[in-house]
């Protein structure tokens, strides 16, 4: 591409169970105007806009962009809106990455969010399979997630308490996180005891649902500079998919995040993920599913995840740090969730990162996904 990008302004909500006080427009509002802020700029400054949310089912608004344009003051720019189920967010992050990397823009804003309170989440999730070959199957993306953890459960190894370590690890790390709601460190026992939902899937192996919303300004490399220091380069970015219910599909690795892994890592020259990132921010929708990214994305060997787990290698102290910020577990506004994790990934390298900073962090991993385990992507991160 023409130009290096980089991410050089950030800005998030407080995500809560029920954001009462704003509406979605209000709470686009919010993050826009932090990440602006974060960059040292206006909106007049902004050459092109995107707009990323989940389904619109998930907020019961249709075309949302054009309320979201009046409340953020894009009043003839080029916009457009985004969406791809939980992977919305990042979809939307590399839509505006080609816009800059491209020429077409200088700087591009990208605002991601869902007010999952407002509208039938449930009811959405099911209905979004093709209507003549697989809606009989949409038993809810819990179903689905269950079937897909249990395939692997004897095949690779990925256990009950391998997950739940996941899950332990995630919720003591989002206490630190002043953008989290959900706050509470738990134990191994506590996962594995608490109300079961959809064996193998019990209730603290589930991330919160969250209104929230985040933001990020791209620039090319010129621009970058007006606005900071230290900015965060995207070195690679890829978002791929896999047919939903294609007969040879693989439950054991997911194929399109090992397809965008390697795009970015071949972009990134990366040739030895596991010991070349000093950090990584992955959504995990379940627990189980942080296990399957691990082998996915090239740290551990196909049926390592739960050993890497339970050595603490992916702890704050180990020497690949997974979720410092708590990931899903500690918010999680589906649609707006690629950008956190751009966010989180994007401070650390940047050294400001507001949970848990990894020293020295210069390399950052960042992985994000939507519909069911088919559509996966990942940036590498510099700075």
């Amino acid at each position: 591409m023409g130009h290096h990008v980089a991410i050089v302004g950030v800005g998030q909500t407080h995500h809560a169970r029920r954001r009462t006080d704003v509406s979605q427009a209000g709470l686009v509002r919010e993050a826009v105007d932090r990440a602006l802020a974060d960059a040292n700029l206006e909106m007049g400054d902004i050459d092109t806009v995107v707009v990323a949310s989940g389904p619109v089912l998930f907020g019961a608004v249709n075309h949302p962009e054009l309320w979201v344009a009046n409340a953020i003051g894009a009043k003839g720019k080029p916009i457009f809106r985004v969406t791809s189920g939980g992977g919305a967010g990042f979809a939307g992050a590399l839509a505006g990455y080609y816009q800059v990397a491209g020429g077409y823009a200088g700087r591009t804003l990208v605002v991601a969010y869902d007010k999952l309170s407002e509208g039938p989440l449930q009811y959405s999730i099911s209905t979004l399979y093709d209507p003549f070959w697989g809606r009989e199957f949409a038993v809810g993306i819990m179903g689905f997630s269950a079937a897909y953890w249990r395939a692997r459960m004897d095949a690779l190894g990925h256990t009950e308490e391998a997950a739940a370590m996941v899950s332990v690890k995630n919720r003591r790390n989002a206490i630190a996180n002043p953008y989290a709601h959900m706050k509470k460190e738990v134990t191994v026992d506590d996962v594995l005891n608490s109300k079961p939902l959809c064996w193998p899937i019990k209730l603290l192996d589930v991330p919160p649902i969250s209104d929230g919303a985040a933001a990020i300004v791209l620039s090319n490399e010129k621009l970058a500079a007006k606005s900071t220091q230290k900015p965060a380069f995207i070195n690679g970015i890829a978002y791929c998919c896999e047919a939903d219910n294609a007969a040879e599909r693989s439950l054991m690795l997911s194929e399109p995040l090992a397809l965008a892994a390697k795009k970015v890592y071949r972009a990134a020259g990366i040739t030895n993920p596991r010991r070349q990132f000093d950090v990584v921010e992955v959504q995990e929708p379940y627990s189980c599913f942080e296990l399957n990214y691990y082998e996915s994305l090239g740290l551990c060997p196909p049926g390592e995840a739960a050993q890497l787990v339970a050595a603490g290698a992916t702890d704050l102290d180990g020497d690949i740090p997974v979720n410092p910020s708590g990931g899903c577990m500690g918010a999680n506004p589906i649609g707006a969730v690629g950008v956190v994790r751009l966010i989180e990934g994007a401070t650390q390298v940047m050294g400001r990162n507001e949970s848990n900073q990894i020293k020295n962090a210069r390399l950052a991993l960042v992985q994000s996904g939507g519909g069911w385990a088919n559509l996966r992507g990942c940036a590498v991160l510099s700075a």
